[in-house]
């Protein structure tokens, strides 16, 4: 499912919803990390070190994945949920590298991470900054390294301006495949009961 230019929709006030509200009146917002991805994490599928963790809102995969020993950087777009990520971090007594910046303007090495974890990052880019999404996840990984995406699915009934787009498995294949071998994509509900999702593991092409 593609979408229109005319159906584009307006960039979100990420600083104004972290700042003005509580934490347990933001949607996405988890204290736990999802079912599935404490599943892949703990399975033998993929033993990640260094991780990138993009739109990682408050922290919580993020401090999860410290907490495994991993050596983690994580990136969004909101200071407010930066500041409140590395209070989370402290007091969980683990370490992570917080960033507070546009995934698409940040600059990292080239082949840096073995592991980027994508809670909802992609599902809100513009349609037209997609592919370059797509090519800067490939370029920050490592040779057959992962990359883990959960976005909305287009099994989703409702959609406004308020809500991620609903991303379609065609999208997914179109935009991923250049870069990537795409594995199975998986239905599940959004943090274990939400709306309808997509979660898809991924490898690097080399």
């Amino acid at each position: 499912m593609d979408e229109r230019p005319e159906r584009m929709k307006k960039t979100p006030d990420w600083e104004k919803v972290y700042s003005e509200r509580n934490l347990a009146q933001i949607p996405w917002n988890s204290d736990k990390p999802d079912p599935e991805f404490i599943e892949l994490i703990d399975s033998d599928k993929i033993r990640p070190y260094c991780i990138l963790d993009i739109g990682c809102g408050t922290g919580t995969d993020a401090i999860y994945l410290a907490s495994k020993g991993a050596n983690v950087t994580a990136i969004d777009i909101s200071r407010e949920a930066i500041r409140i990520a590395g209070g989370k971090a402290e007091k969980a007594g683990v370490k992570v590298n917080f960033i507070a910046g546009d995934f698409l303007k940040v600059e990292f090495d080239n082949e840096r991470f073995d592991f980027v974890n994508d809670r909802g990052c992609f599902h809100i880019m513009s349609p037209l900054r997609r592919e370059d999404f797509a090519a800067k996840v490939s370029r920050v990984l490592k040779g057959q390294g992962f990359y883990y995406l959960r976005c909305w699915s287009d099994k989703q009934e409702y959609e406004n301006e308020g809500t991620p787009y609903r991303i379609s498995k065609d999208v997914i294949y179109r935009i991923f495949s250049k870069f990537f071998d795409v594995g199975e994509i998986r239905d599940v509900r959004w943090g274990g009961k939400g709306p309808w999702s997509y979660t898809c593991l991924m490898s690097k092409r080399v």
